[in-house]
């Protein structure tokens, strides 16, 4: 172990620089401009309430670049003053206002540094005076007093301390002044060390007495706040953000870096060496593009600043120490995807998460798919009556990525996902959700308006038929199977599936017979099966009756020119009496016919086709018949008699109810219930509403 700490080191060996953070600088600049222009509201001079307090607030996301972002913030404004901050400062109001900001002054605030002070002086605002004070010092490179001289020649009220911070930062009085509170968590770490105000049932809320101190600041002429933190006792709370009288927190969490910004990065950090060499020179061989190196880190961290800068450096310490720069993605991706880089890099991060209590982790299923299917929530969404989804996901510590102003979605970085799969108390849905993440690129998994279940059970086929273990279904499709065998699948990889995509967009209403299920038309067979077998594309239907299959995707041969084209239809979850031989049949004839006619029928002998019905609940005919085992029909055998013929090249195969457990036992067909009934409850909005609520009455029988 000490061997394999060794080889993936996170010493820092590079200056890193700033980027991609446009949009973040125009929405807190514009915060910063409310506080401006409604300030006389702040001071009672209006009896207007229109108005109340915005303060940007950002809590707990780890190594998402918000000490950065604080220390930077004002530098950003320069910069962009011309370009994104353009429109805003459209009109003359605005624009003196940005002018004025561009000549502020920053005076950074660690709020790990808040220490109680004497008994007589022990309360939390001059603990935060002290704390201003003490920081103004340090950075001017200053002596300070002692609390007690302090607190005798500056007394705790505004009027006192803002002058006070000017003349020891050498700033006139009017010149706008950025107060930058970083660490605003450890209020929650302070064991009421500072008397907190206390509730009517005894409960201390730290915020509330900070933010009422903050807000009595804001009186102050030309002073502005930007408040941010990150903390194992951060469990700031909705309820509070919106419940206090005159602040409203807006949650401004920090967006993830895109690949274009991932290059600009690798491009300007610059090494920790007399050479001063970009990054990018150091970790990327002739053959080896920034691009792709950027592509592979976004897949890895999800483009997380502090995950990003992580990992570089331990890919640095890695290039260093063998003086040889990667060649190919596919070695980056293979040294990212070892098991003990990922496991450093992601330690400081998911230490937290793994550490919850069952209660607040009980909801990791709801958010894991909610990260698979791209599923958007909005700030005020609420899990039940006492707690909001923004949240949890907040207690769990997981990456928000925002949509715009109040509509976020959860990222889960892949360097994650192996540490979760790791922990011994994550449910059968669970892994399975976390081996999906793990398959895809993070930026996108489910392309579009995409159904669950079906996602489900295409991401578990392509698991387990690709996997290079031995698991039963792969055995027993061996036994079934003359294709199968023949072909000598499973494939030797997981082939680079780019994503799960529908192929339709109109709504179809669901009909409970179950008979108004169509194929394809022969233009988009055409289009299925050419994409299928060059662009490695799984197919699922938007909606859940219009088409069959339900699920298409490609298993390529590791030993044999030979292509497997795999139909899935997911059949009777909400039919009580299970699915007959017509259900059977009428699969068989929208999916095989069709295809062989149109394809098969032209191709080369390298091309087969197979269709899965894969059912929760057979017929008892069909039962009997089958003898409660599976059964594969190939090329030329005739199902009921001659209703239907398999044509060449072709099989058809039942799952009995036993073996479709291998994909979806009970266990996790109640979680995945669980997990949909709690979104919907949430009142979440987005493209995926339609194709989750059939799934609600498919897994209720």
């Amino acid at each position: 172990m000490a061997s394999l700490d060794e080889k993936w080191k996170a010493f820092v060996k590079f200056e890193s620089v700033v980027v991609d953070r446009e949009r973040d600088v125009v929405r807190v600049t514009k915060e910063l401009y409310d506080l401006h222009s409604n300030r006389e509201q702040l001071r009672g001079v209006t009896s207007s309430c229109d108005y109340r307090l915005t303060i940007p607030f950002a809590p707990h996301m780890f190594g998402s670049g918000k000490t950065t972002f604080c220390h930077n913030y004002l530098e950003l404004v320069r910069r962009f003053g011309e370009t994104f901050l353009s429109t805003f400062a459209s009109d003359p109001s605005s624009r003196t206002f940005l002018e004025n900001l561009k000549k502020a002054s920053l005076l950074y605030a660690d709020l790990r540094g808040l220490k109680p002070t004497e008994p007589k002086e022990r309360n939390l605002k001059w603990a935060v005076y002290y704390l201003l004070y003490r920081s103004a010092c340090n950075q001017m490179g200053l002596p300070f007093m002692k609390p007690d001289e302090a607190y005798r020649h500056i007394p705790p009220y505004p009027s006192f301390l803002i002058p006070e911070l000017r003349k020891t930062l050498g700033i006139p009085s009017d010149q706008y002044l950025l107060l930058a509170f970083d660490e605003v968590g450890v209020l929650d770490e302070s064991l009421d060390e500072f008397h907190f105000k206390r509730t009517h049932d005894g409960r201390v809320r730290p915020y509330n007495d900070f933010f009422g101190i903050i807000s009595q600041l804001c009186e102050e002429p030309d002073l502005f706040f930007i408040v941010v933190g990150k903390s194992k006792g951060l469990s700031i709370k909705n309820d509070v953000a919106f419940g206090l009288s005159r602040v409203i927190l807006h949650f401004i969490p920090l967006s993830p870096l895109d690949a274009s910004s991932i290059v600009e990065f690798l491009e300007k950090s610059l090494l920790k060496t007399p050479t001063q060499e970009p990054v990018c020179n150091v970790l990327c061989s002739s053959s080896f593009s920034v691009n792709e190196l950027a592509d592979s880190l976004l897949e890895c961290t999800g483009g997380v600043p502090g995950l990003l800068t992580r990992a570089v450096n331990m890919l640095l310490n890695y290039i260093i120490a063998r003086n040889q720069p990667f060649i190919s993605k596919e070695e980056c991706l293979t040294c990212m995807n070892d098991y003990d880089f990922r496991r450093i890099c992601a330690e400081p991060f998911v230490e937290r998460i793994l550490n919850l209590d069952e209660d607040r982790k009980s909801v990791f299923d709801l958010l894991l798919m909610m990260a698979l299917y791209r599923i958007p929530f909005q700030v005020d969404d609420r899990l039940t009556s006492e707690s909001f989804l923004y949240d949890a996901v907040t207690e769990m510590g997981l990456y928000r990525y925002p949509i715009d102003q109040n509509t976020l979605q959860i990222l889960i970085p892949k360097v994650f996902v192996g540490i979760f799969k790791k922990d011994p108390s994550i449910s059968s849905l669970e892994k399975i959700l976390l081996e999906s993440l793990d398959v895809e690129p993070v930026d996108c998994f489910f392309y579009s308006k995409c159904r669950v279940f079906e996602g489900i059970v295409a991401l578990r086929l392509v698991l387990m038929l690709s996997s290079k273990n031995r698991n039963e279904l792969r055995e027993l499709l061996c036994q079934l199977s003359p294709i199968w065998k023949q072909m000598k699948l499973p494939i030797s990889t997981i082939s680079p599936i780019h994503y799960i995509k529908s192929v339709v967009s109109s709504r179809e209403t669901r009909n409970e017979s179950n008979k108004s299920r169509r194929t394809f038309a022969n233009t988009e067979w055409n289009k299925i099966i050419r994409e299928t077998l060059y662009l490695e594309t799984i197919y699922i239907p938007v909606d859940a009756t219009s088409h069959s299959p339900d699920i298409i995707f490609k298993l390529q041969s590791p030993v044999e020119p030979k292509v497997l084209t795999v139909g899935v239809a997911c059949k009777g979850r909400w039919r009580s009496e299970g699915i007959g031989w017509s259900d059977i049949i009428d699969e068989a004839k929208k999916f095989l016919d069709p295809v062989y006619d149109q394809v098969l029928s032209s191709a080369m002998d390298y091309h087969h086709c197979m269709l899965i019905i894969v059912s929760t609940k057979l017929s008892l005919n069909v039962s009997n018949e089958l003898g409660n085992q599976s059964r594969c029909y190939s090329s030329g055998m005739f199902i009921r008699g001659d209703l239907f013929k398999v044509p060449d090249n072709c099989e058809l195969v039942i799952l009995c109810e036993r073996d479709m457990e291998m994909l979806i036992d009970e266990e996790i067909l109640n979680g995945l219930e669980t997990a949909i009934m709690a979104i919907f409850k949430s009142k979440l909005r987005g493209p995926f509403t339609i194709g989750l609520s059939f799934q609600i009455a498919h897994l209720s029988h």
